[in-house]
């Protein structure tokens, strides 16, 4: 029965999931233009249908009372890759068995693969003793209504001495189950794991969940999992080797590591100034990893166009991950396992370059006739043959290797290329007979390899839209994906090589290529006034929107933020590491900090100064704590040190947590982040629930309520000029205002508002009298009062 059972599951097809590279570059730039940056909008997971009845009645066996008898583990019976099954038949899989009921509906966590660089666990929902579609998780995860909670369902996770860990997570549906993958690393540089010891021993993960559907409720689950067998089991091999191309950019081959359910390589790839200038795509290329006996256990055929990466093997696509800025990324590539094999060697085959013919290549014809006949054309050896036909049924097609594509009715296009052996693809633009440009719904490439090397590149353009059949189409193509031979291998190998050197961060253009010298001077002007006697020398350029980044010349040595419509710099910053900052401000920073947490140390790795239309300071930061001091005046405005939620007073979290119920209708407050704050005017304790959707500001001396704000309800941040508009007109007269604020002032601060005047100026009302606090409050354009603050002598 198991085995019938099993077969069917694994007949579902997947589809191949496409690689995408994480660029972390615009988001660096919205971080530099001071925008609010919020939780990413979580993807629902695709659903893969029962095919059958049959099909149906066999998922239902995972939940019988005897399905234990007949499978060993829930990864050996769902389709999951083999990486996992591996790890599940060498004793990995562990039962957790843990659950909570509410509303009649119960959470399950019914197993989990131990690996320290891909977590595994399988959960579930059930009603009545039969399961449940988990994809009611997701439901209502994001919803488009802002008076919503936008944050209902979350995962948290802790090490064993309860710092909140930000893992990499990743879900899968798997029968009427969900898989849950974490990554307990980073790959951001400094991030990385650099050896086991930076894994915790056991690791937390609370399930927060307060909406299934349209049902509200309460199901939490702490689950402790044991990371100690994992890491026995693991391997980190350091290799800090590099790649130079001739093409202009190297490749780092930084570490190898083995899990019981994958292996992975990481590996960053540096761009320079030349790269650039000559190709406007990311460096792609592939290498593979040889055991011994010269068997291929690995290759990753690194392309932007998954359809294209035909060399790859045994590659696990749907686990990539990518971190970085332009011109320097980080990747992790992982692999099906392959920690047993022996004498390992990587051997880089292939650098990919997209090159740019002399002159165009265009071939035009009659659609109807190429419907009749196909149409072949030859150019610099390359043989080309169109044909076109109707697509008259609704249901996707399937392609010859196993994909399916082209859903509803349309026509299509397919281009079948013999390419010879240095040519992938071709970068085709499709027009009509009156030159309009045609964007196909959707493009498949197929590409073949015979034994001779030479490609073979079928690309299918999908159309859908059976009424506007253009008489006439002209292909043109200009640029084509070369592959370019290499001959460079490593040994796989624990290296003792120091850490590579940086490589200088290659820019979307230079000042030279900007080509406009007075905004250049403009700004190394201004950014000399800043820093007075230092060597200011603009060097790479970044655009987004109406700005410029003028980066100066040095890594990460800051940079001029530029008004494109004035040619003004607007914004000066300028980084230095934290031992280059002078003595004197070194030690007014943790003078501050040990008011703050007397008996500490090491708290800074850098300075910046900054100076902007409405700041001009020094701001001295480490990863748990920031100092920020007036430049002109020299005083300390700011110091500010980051705790672990477990560490607040008892009392503090109380006033937060009520704070929280008063203006969620009794919400449970689930607290993310604690930071202690002075500034000359407040000494608080800021506590923040998840995406900072809700902050709360405690008095360090009172231990009441001195803030609270949802922010999520927020819909003018940091933007003056649309609260101007948005507000031109009162939204409240004084004492509609009162009446509005005054039960949550109450529940808030204990504060009755008897007495009180009112005033406004655009979202802020504030509310004053004699002799009592101040308290402000703002609202969106609803009318709705997510914020409060009051303001008195003692905080």
């Amino acid at each position: 029965m198991s085995n019938k059972v099993t077969e069917e599951i694994e007949s579902i097809e997947i589809p191949r999931e496409l690689r995408e590279r994480s660029k972390l570059g615009i988001e660096q730039a919205r971080r530099e233009l001071g925008l609010r940056s919020w939780q990413s909008k979580l993807a629902k997971t695709a659903v893969i249908a029962a095919a059958s009845a049959g099909l149906i009645v066999a998922l239902g066996a995972a939940t019988s009372p005897t399905f234990a008898s007949y499978v060993k583990s829930l990864f050996t019976f769902y389709n999951v890759d083999e990486g996992l099954k591996k790890a599940a038949d060498e004793g990995f899989a562990e039962p957790v068995n843990r659950e909570v009921t509410d509303q009649g509906i119960t959470l399950k966590v019914k197993e989990v693969v131990n690996d320290v660089f891909r977590l595994s666990i399988v959960y579930g929902l059930e009603k009545d003793g039969k399961p449940l579609d988990t994809d009611l998780l997701f439901e209502n995860f994001t919803p488009t209504d802002p008076e919503q909670d936008p944050y209902v369902n979350e995962y948290t996770f802790t090490d064993e001495n309860g710092k909140e860990l930000n893992l990499l997570q990743q879900w899968k549906q798997v029968g009427n189950d969900l898989m849950l993958y974490l990554s307990l690393d980073e790959v951001a540089p400094g991030k990385e794991v650099k050896s086991l010891a930076d894994i915790p021993n056991k690791l937390f993960v609370d399930f927060n969940v307060t909406l299934i559907g349209k049902t509200s409720g309460k199901w939490h689950l702490n689950v402790p999992i044991d990371l100690a067998k994992a890491k026995a089991s693991s391997a980190v091999i350091p290799l800090n080797k590099r790649y130079e191309s001739p093409f202009g950019f190297s490749l780092d081959f930084l570490q190898l590591r083995h899990g019981p359910s994958k292996s992975e390589m990481l590996v960053q790839v540096n761009e320079t100034q030349k790269w650039k200038r000559s190709y406007q795509v990311d460096p792609s290329f592939r290498y593979q990893i040889k055991d011994g006996q010269g068997r291929v256990m690995a290759a990753e055929d690194f392309l932007p166009l998954y359809d294209l990466a035909i060399g790859s093997k045994n590659t696990l696509p749907q686990f990539a991950n990518g971190q970085g800025s332009s011109g320097k990324m980080r990747f992790w590539h992982p692999f099906l396992p392959f920690s047993d094999a022996k004498d390992l060697k990587l051997e880089l085959t292939t650098v990919y370059t997209v090159e740019r013919m002399a002159k165009d290549f265009s071939v035009s014809f009659d659609l109807k006739e190429v419907m009749k006949q196909p149409l072949t054309k030859e150019t610099e050896g390359k043989k080309l043959a169109f044909t076109a036909r109707l697509k008259t049924e609704e249901a996707q097609e399937r392609l010859s290797d196993g994909r399916e594509a082209f859903k509803g009715q349309g026509w299509i296009i397919e281009a079948d290329q013999q390419l010879g052996a240095d040519t992938l693809d071709l970068k085709w633009a499709l027009q009509d007979g009156q030159g309009q440009e045609m964007t196909p719904g959707q493009q498949v490439a197929l590409l073949s390899q015979d034994e001779k090397g030479n490609y073979r590149n079928r690309t299918l353009f999908f159309f859908q839209d059976v009424v506007a059949v253009p008489d006439r189409v002209t292909m043109t193509y200009n640029r084509y994906t070369k592959a370019n031979p290499v001959s460079w291998s490593i040994p796989l190998e624990p290296s003792s090589d120091p850490a590579l050197s940086e490589v200088p961060r290659a820019f979307d253009m230079t000042v030279e290529d900007l080509n406009k010298p007075e905004i250049v001077a403009k700004a190394e002007k201004a950014m000399r006034e800043l820093v007075p006697g230092e060597l200011i020398e603009m060097y790479g350029v970044t655009e987004l929107n109406d700005r410029w980044f003028l980066h100066l010349k040095g890594e990460d040595a800051g940079m001029a933020i530029v008004d494109k419509a004035t040619g003004e710099p607007f914004i000066l910053r300028r980084n230095y590491v934290y031992d280059k900052l002078d003595d004197a401000l070194r030690h007014k920073a943790e003078q501050a900090m040990q008011e703050l947490d007397p008996g500490q140390n090491g708290w800074f790795e850098q300075g910046q100064r900054l100076k902007t239309k409405d700041q001009n300071e020094w701001i001295i930061h480490g990863e748990r704590a920031e100092v920020v001091i007036d430049a002109v005046t020299g005083a300390v405005t700011k110091a500010a040190l980051k705790y672990s939620p477990k560490e607040v007073n008892a009392q503090i979290k109380a006033a937060a947590e009520q704070a929280y119920a008063a203006l969620s209708n009794g919400k449970e407050m689930r607290i993310r982040s604690v930071e202690r704050v002075k500034t000359p005017l407040k000494d608080v304790w800021e506590l923040a629930g998840p995406g900072r959707r809700f902050i709360a500001d405690i008095g360090a001396v009172t231990h009441q309520v001195t803030s609270a704000s949802l922010t999520y309800k927020d819909d003018v941040y940091g933007n003056e000029a649309k609260a101007r508009t948005l507000f031109a007109t009162p939204y409240y007269t004084a004492e509609k205002a009162l009446e509005a604020v005054g039960p949550e002032v109450k529940k808030l601060f204990g504060l009755d508002l008897e007495g009180y005047r009112a005033n406004v100026q655009w979202n802020e009302y504030t509310f004053t009298k004699q002799g009592a606090a101040t308290v402000k409050a703002k609202i969106n354009a609803k009318g709705e009062f997510w914020e409060y603050r009051m303001e008195s002598e003692q905080s």
